[in-house]
């Protein structure tokens, strides 16, 4: 059973589908379980927020002798963020969440 979208994601995709159909707010959610103003209010929401995207990263094969796994630097904004082999990846995402947020 998959994961239940976070109120977040299912704006996103609301706004998105919203933004794809050429419709304009009050017509997109005639009949839906939302109200045109709040349609628009995330709409400018997400519009203004940063978006976080998680990659998973595997290094490649080298044909010569192996390299020690090196540390990996994220930038957020103005924070950087040293990630070492063996990083807690929930630990992860909790500090990308938070700078994320920090920059709305």
């Amino acid at each position: 059973m998959g994961a239940v979208p976070s109120t977040e994601q299912r704006w996103r995709e609301r706004v998105g589908a919203w933004r794809a159909s050429g419709l304009t707010a009050a017509a997109f959610a005639s009949g839906e379980a939302f109200s045109a103003s709040t349609l628009r209010w995330w709409s400018s929401r997400l519009g203004r927020a940063p978006s976080v995207t998680f990659l998973e990263l595997l290094p490649r094969p080298s044909a010569s002798a192996p390299e020690a796994p090196r540390d990996l630097v994220i930038e957020v904004g103005a924070a950087r963020v040293r990630v070492a082999p063996g990083f807690d990846p929930a630990l992860l995402a909790d500090v990308v969440r938070a700078l994320a947020e920090g920059a709305r």
